[in-house]
């Protein structure tokens, strides 16, 4: 599941992102809340913060 994600984000232009091994349980935790309720909440939240880590660290390596 993790390579689509990362297929997702790369075919509209986001970073790649690696899920860490410490936040699996919020990971299989946001996949069970859109099975049981259909709401992405979860998940858009997970994805944006690890979207938004990865493009503050490139901001970072420019800013050098």
């Amino acid at each position: 599941m993790k390579l689509l994600v990362n297929l997702e984000l790369m075919k509209t232009g986001y970073p790649l992102i690696d899920i860490k091994f410490a936040d699996r349980i919020s990971y299989y935790n946001a996949f069970d809340e859109y099975h049981m309720k259909h709401n992405l909440g979860a998940m858009e939240k997970l994805f944006a913060g690890y979207v938004n880590a990865r493009l503050d660290s490139y901001l970072l390596i420019l800013e050098k």
